[in-house]
């Protein structure tokens, strides 16, 4: 793999964090006014548990490259996904049986608008990519 090709990816996994780390307070802001301030809570709890998940991902996806380190990064990418899958089932688990009052549909509906932003992310880099 060259340089280039490392370096988007990169940026593409960078961009995905910092697009979903964005929508937390957008995903709390948008449940407050539709509801209230315990939707608040579970919809930003739901999109920090992904969050979480994709930081941890991407930090594990990504910490070695090149064509060299092919079976090094294909075993990092596994270990990240079955991370990221153990993160969320714990984070649900936890806040479902811990955080009262909560709101379900909220703490899902924040989830799912966080995990959303795995769709944008591309689309976001290459719009910047292309004014640079």
């Amino acid at each position: 793999m060259s340089r280039t090709s490392r370096m988007i990816d990169r940026r593409l996994a960078k961009a995905l964090v910092i697009l979903q780390a964005g929508m937390i307070p957008v995903s709390a802001l948008i449940a407050w006014v539709l509801k209230d301030s315990t939707a608040a809570l579970s919809a930003a709890l739901g999109a920090f548990i992904c969050w979480l998940a994709s930081c941890y991902f991407s930090w594990q996806s990504f910490r070695a490259a090149g064509a060299r380190a092919s079976k090094q990064v294909l075993s990092n990418m596994y270990r990240g996904l079955m991370g990221k899958f153990a993160i969320v089932i714990v984070g649900f688990i936890l806040i479902l049986n811990t955080v009262k009052p909560l709101s379900a549909v909220a703490l899902f509906c924040g989830f799912i608008l966080v995990q959303a932003m795995s769709w944008v992310a591309p689309f976001w880099v290459s719009r910047q990519q292309k004014r640079v």
